[in-house]
C-alpha cells in the first residue's frame, strides 16, 4: 500500500523531560489497545504513547489487539515515539499525534504505515470503543482499497466506499452462526466480484473490526478481522488467600 494512499486515507508540548516516565504510575484512566495494520517491517513492535507528563509503552501486534494499557483521564493530546528523547529535548514536531477526548473511556488505536515519517513510521486512527459508542457485538468495517464493498452479514447489508468505514449492527442477538457474502467493485467494473462466501460465528461479548485491504499480486482484496474482548474488571486483581 503506497504512502500517498495512506496520506489520502488518514488526513485528518512543550519541551518535556521524559527520563524515567516509563516508571511513573498512570492514575486511574481509560483503557487503550493497538494493532499495526500491514507494517512495512518488524522494527517497531512497540510504541511509546506520551500524554503530558505521562508515558506508557504499548505493544504493536499485526493480527491481534495488544494487551490493554492505561492513559490518564481528561482531554489528551497523545504523541507517538519509538523511545524517550534525551532529557530536556522536546518531542519532535513531526511525531505522530492523536486526540483522546475526555468522554472516551476505551480506545482502539489502528496504526497504518507511513514510511515518510522519520520519528515513527505510522499514522494512527483512534477508534472510540466506549460501550455507548461502539457496543459489544457490533462490527466496524474499514475499507482501505480503491473498490466499493457490498456485503451482507446475516440479515444486515452494508456498502462501504473506498477509504471509508461503516458501523454495522449485530447480525443476531446471541451466539450463533450467520452467513456472510462480500463483493467488491472497482471503478470501471460492470459487475461486482465475489470476495467472500462463508459462515461466521457471532460473539455478542466482542467488538469486531474488519479490514478490507489490497492483496499484493491479486485484484480481489483481502478481508480479515480482529475481535476486541474487554478484560474482566476483576481479572487483574489478586485472589484473596
Amino acid at each position: 500500500m503506497s504512502s500517498s494512499f495512506h496520506r489520502k486515507l488518514i488526513r485528518p508540548i512543550l519541551a518535556l523531560c521524559l527520563s524515567g516516565l516509563l516508571a511513573s504510575p498512570v492514575q486511574a484512566a481509560r483503557k487503550v489497545r493497538a494493532v499495526f495494520i500491514q507494517p512495512m517491517n518488524m522494527d517497531h513492535a512497540k510504541a511509546l504513547l506520551v500524554a503530558g507528563d505521562k508515558a506508557v509503552e504499548i505493544e504493536l501486534p499485526q493480527r491481534n489487539f495488544s494487551p490493554e494499557v492505561e492513559l490518564p483521564d481528561g482531554d489528551l493530546q497523545v504523541s507517538i515515539l519509538s523511545a524517550p528523547p534525551p532529557a530536556g529535548t522536546p518531542i519532535p514536531a513531526d511525531a505522530p499525534r492523536f486526540t483522546l477526548p475526555e468522554s472516551w473511556s476505551r480506545c482502539l488505536l489502528l496504526f497504518f504505515p507511513d514510511p515518510a515519517n522519520k520519528v515513527f513510521p505510522a499514522k494512527v486512527i483512534p477508534v472510540n470503543a466506549s460501550t455507548a459508542d461502539f457496543p459489544k457485538g457490533h462490527t466496524l468495517i474499514y475499507n482501505v482499497t480503491a473498490a466499493t464493498i457490498h456485503a451482507r452479514f446475516g440479515s444486515e447489508t452494508v456498502k462501504v466506499a473506498p477509504g471509508k468505514n461503516v458501523s454495522l449492527k449485530p447480525p443476531m442477538a446471541g451466539f450463533g452462526d450467520y452467513q456472510v457474502a462480500i463483493d467488491c467493485a472497482f471503478p470501471g467494473d460492470k459487475e461486482p466480484t465475489a470476495v467472500c462466501r462463508s459462515t461466521w460465528q457471532h460473539d455478542p461479548d466482542a467488538r469486531q473490526i474488519l479490514f478490507v485491504t489490497p492483496s499484493p499480486g491479486y485484484k480481489v482484496p483481502r478481508v480479515w478481522g480482529i475481535l476486541d474482548r474487554e478484560k474482566p474488571k476483576d481479572a487483574a486483581k489478586p485472589k484473596s488467600p
